[in-house]
């Protein structure tokens, strides 16, 4: 049942329940018809549940006309059927009329103003335009009621005049505005207006929910955006750091194997020794990988506790003696590494001491790979400004190109990707990357990267 309600529209919603106000109003007017309870004039009941069912079913749909209509009509049809005017216009639906006092005969009959008041504030329409129609409306039907009175009784047909009471009313209209109950009119006049602004009220909070439920939607909309970008973010540092941790290794493994399958038949030995050396440095690489890939798994989903550029909160940082095996794979392929580095004993924590050595690391690789150089010379100056790495090769390719950064691609291999790698890191940290040519003949990479607190 509740499904079935709320698959249908707003103006279907407003007409039944307008018929169950109908139902419910006429049955319970016809149960008490009988009984004490009857009203001296039922006809005026009548009136008050056509207005009301009229405005349940429409005062959504066209508040403004339902309020006019109200507003306007329904004094005036109540004021004509309850005091017999309707009778001396010849109108007989409502049947004989019981004239009994110049007053509303139940503050019941005030609720098609409270209600259309009520909804057309709900729907929109200006407060003060509600106040105006449903407050004078009900100033007409009480005021003006007892003038309506004074006309019927100075124009009556006598023949439709029956009853004690009646023949006992004043004839004059001072003697009918005694019948005004003052403190009735008060009351009912702030009820209109308490309904015409909690109706205003209604409003409001609609509008309040619509526009949070709007915000929630951006917000949903934009939490999707950013988890998606947090995903693109961690797709790349995890392609970054497999490319760091495995390109060194497996790149200085196959040169290695390249240079010893040259001189494998005039010099068995060197095959052999490096044989030994590539497998040590494929153990070395196995367990490199092993420990990026146990970090990926068990860093925490949102990066938290990460620092800028660590590339995750648990990331494994190398020492310095990292750095210097990476100088002996080098030396081990032909290519002469010295180094600069800061002491030994200084522990590697920071995000810029993590990116200072994968810089270094991809640098060195590229030297190994791509510059055909001989000799390699890598400075890490550390200090209160920061941390300025310098790795300078006497490839040759000679210099690089110019702008040789904007121009880099990523691609399957080449100095491209490694490139923009190092940029990446180093800006991911807050420093800076260069590519120059260097003092050896080669390519000068240098990075600053600012201190970490």
């Amino acid at each position: 049942m509740i499904s079935v309600w709320r698959r249908m529209s707003q103006s279907q919603q407003d007409v039944l329940r307008a018929a169950v106000i109908g139902l419910v109003w006429f049955v319970a007017l016809n149960l008490i018809n009988g009984s004490g309870l009857r009203p001296q004039n039922p006809a005026v009941s009548v009136v008050t549940g056509i207005f009301l069912v009229a405005t349940v079913a429409f005062g959504r749909r066209i508040p403004r006309t339902m309020l006019v209509v109200v507003s306007v009509l329904y004094p005036f049809l109540y004021a004509a059927v309850g005091t017999g005017l309707a009778a001396q216009l010849g109108v007989t639906v409502f049947g004989q009329p019981q004239i009994s006092d110049a007053a509303l005969q139940s503050e019941i009959h005030l609720v098609p103003l409270l209600v259309v008041g009520y909804l057309a504030a709900s729907s929109g329409v200006r407060r003060f335009t509600c106040l105006f129609f449903t407050m004078g409306s009900l100033a007409g039907l009480m005021i003006g009621l007892p003038t309506v009175v004074a006309i019927v009784l100075g124009h009556a047909n006598r023949a439709i005049l029956y009853g004690d009471r009646y023949q006992k009313l004043p004839r004059d209209l001072p003697s009918l505005y005694s019948y005004i109950d003052v403190s009735l009119f008060v009351f009912a006049e702030a009820l209109i207006c308490g309904m015409v602004l909690l109706g205003a009220d209604a409003r409001r909070r609609r509008k309040s929910v619509a526009l949070l439920e709007q915000r929630n939607a951006e917000l949903v909309r934009l939490r999707a955006v950013e988890a998606e970008r947090a995903a693109v973010a961690e797709r790349t540092r995890i392609a970054r750091d497999l490319h760091d941790v495995i390109s060194h290794h497996v790149s200085a493994v196959v040169i290695r194997a390249q240079a010893a399958d040259r001189v494998a038949d005039q010099r068995p030995e060197v095959l052999r020794e490096a044989i030994r050396w590539i497998i040590a440095s494929g153990k070395e690489a196995l367990t490199a990988m092993r420990e990026t890939v146990r970090v990926l798994n068990t860093a925490s989903p949102d990066g938290a506790g990460a620092s800028p550029g660590s590339g995750g909160g648990t990331a494994p940082v190398p020492d310095l003696s990292d750095v210097a095996r990476m100088g002996d794979r080098l030396k081990a392929v032909g290519i002469d590494v010295t180094m600069d580095l800061p002491p030994r004993q200084r522990q590697l924590s920071s995000a810029s001491d993590l990116t200072a050595v994968r810089i270094i690391q991809e640098a060195l690789t590229n030297v190994m790979v791509h510059a055909k150089a001989t000799a390699a010379r890598v400075t890490w100056q550390s200090g209160p400004q920061g941390e300025l790495l310098t790795i300078d090769d006497n490839g040759s390719g000679g210099p690089p190109p110019v702008n040789v950064l904007e121009s880099a691609r990523r691609s399957e291999s080449g100095r491209g990707n490694g490139l923009i790698g190092m940029r990446e890191r180093a800006t991911a940290v807050g420093g800076t990357l260069a590519v120059a040519a260097g003092p050896l003949g080669g390519w000068r990479v240098q990075a600053w990267l600012p201190p970490q607190k």
